[in-house]
């Protein structure tokens, strides 16, 4: 089932009344966590308990009111979406469509590390894997799994020997009447990866990150007429590091204006409100220098938009476009303050068992307090993607792969250059 696979429901599902939706096991549970630990706050609170003794983790993080503002807003979605399910005890039709891939390869990367000081080139080898179980009901709710793993082993990078990550992901969609639409999305994500952390990091570049991260992503979409809607979003995020790197909390909210058009084509305008609060990260004052009993908080605006488009009745041709600024502000001197512009330009042709895909992607970084020398400290960079993957069977596939990328910056630790090229073959079922 093509269709399912791209997430894109046949005609022939259709609303029948709520019934049984899937995503109602999800968001009970999620409301359910965040009652009991709301009633837990609350009673502690009124019993004069201070939050550190409380006994639970998550008490300090209920004092910060954007994570109050989110968790009502979550619980608000999941009371509706529980309203809607009760509706009618019919048990809608419903099929299942499961998909999977693994693919081995390998090649060679010019600068393993992301440095410009002593870098390290290598060979490696690659393994992927990843499935997908998609549930459909003829009512128009959808459950989703996804996973995916990536291995790669370098053979002569004397500071790195391998890089790892997986990613498994739950989403539910249930429509709620005729103009209304709810879902939700947890996700857990692990790195073992060198990445460049100098965009919100004072003294680290390119470091080996070996993280885990938990997201969950409650949503309500509601449609204004024909080819037009409106959704808001919430996020709630932990990330845990080992190493260098601070541990943080993330909370987010988004409102977005969609436009959908022709061949299943979309244009949307977004706005995103998001608060970092680090564990332990202490705040700088202007000149750099760490201000000691203080904690660090990032607020960040980021303004995006994007235009998907099938320029062909079979969809053999499409175009991603890509642009956002964000504007970061700290809670202390401002010296982690920073705008950033980012863009990026997708091709995508496929045909006959044929796929090409190339991307082009860039950056600006703006800093308003930190200096290198006499001058604001400046970054930009380009990169270049192309991945070709030929279909020798109903099975069987073939992939060649290459990347380039340049990074600019007035500070010499922060200027490198690197590039890849691969190629192996993989199955699907």
């Amino acid at each position: 089932m093509t269709q399912a696979r791209n997430n894109e429901p046949e005609n022939w599902m259709r609303q029948r009344g709520a019934g049984y939706q899937p995503g109602e096991t999800f968001f009970r549970i999620a409301t359910s966590c965040f009652r009991s630990i709301l009633s837990l706050h609350r009673k502690n609170r009124a019993a004069g308990w201070r939050t550190e003794r409380a006994g639970c983790p998550f008490h300090p993080l209920l004092n910060w009111r954007p994570i109050q503002f989110y968790a009502a807003v979550l619980c608000g979605l999941s009371a509706l979406n529980l309203e809607a399910a009760e509706q009618t005890n019919n048990r809608p039709v419903a099929v299942w469509d499961v998909t999977a891939r693994l693919s081995v390869g390998g090649g060679y990367r010019d600068n393993v590390l992301r440095t410009a000081v002593a870098p390290e080139s290598s060979a490696f080898f690659i393994t992927s894997a990843d499935a997908s179980f998609i549930r459909l009901s003829e009512t128009g709710s959808q459950l989703t799994f996804y996973v995916l793993g990536e291995d790669t082993r370098y053979f002569d990078a004397p500071s790195l020997d391998y890089e790892q990550l997986f990613s498994g992901t739950a989403q539910a969609t249930t429509p709620v009447g005729a103009n209304d639409e709810l879902g939700g999305q947890f996700s857990y994500f692990y790195q073992h990866q060198i990445l460049d952390v100098s965009e919100t990091e004072a003294a680290l570049y390119r470091v080996l990150v070996d993280g885990h991260a938990l997201t969950l992503r409650p949503y309500w979409k509601h449609t204004l007429r024909p080819g037009w809607a409106v959704q808001v979003e919430g996020t709630a995020l932990r990330q845990l590091y080992g190493g260098e790197l601070d541990d943080f909390w993330e909370a987010a909210g988004r409102l977005s204006l969609i436009h959908s058009y022709g061949r299943r084509s979309e244009v949307s305008l977004g706005y995103l409100s998001r608060h970092r609060l680090y564990d332990t990260r202490e705040q700088f004052d202007s000149f750099g220098v760490i201000e000691p009993d203080t904690h660090l908080v990032y607020w960040q605006h980021e303004l995006s938009g994007q235009w998907r488009h099938h320029w062909d009745k079979a969809r053999r041709w499409r175009t991603t476009s890509k642009l956002s600024c964000l504007f970061n502000r700290d809670n202390g001197s401002g010296y982690f303050d920073y705008d950033r512009v980012l863009f990026s330009q997708q091709v995508r042709w496929a045909d006959r068992g044929w796929e090409i895909r190339a991307n082009v992607r860039g950056g600006w970084f703006f800093y308003q307090s930190q200096r290198i020398g006499d001058r604001h400290r400046e970054r930009s960079y380009l990169a270049l993607d192309l991945r070709v993957e030929r279909k020798l069977s109903k099975h069987c596939l073939l992939y060649a792969a290459a990347e380039r990328e340049w990074n600019w910056s007035n500070d010499p630790l922060d200027d490198y250059r690197d590039w890849a090229a691969g190629g192996g073959v993989g199955v699907e079922f």
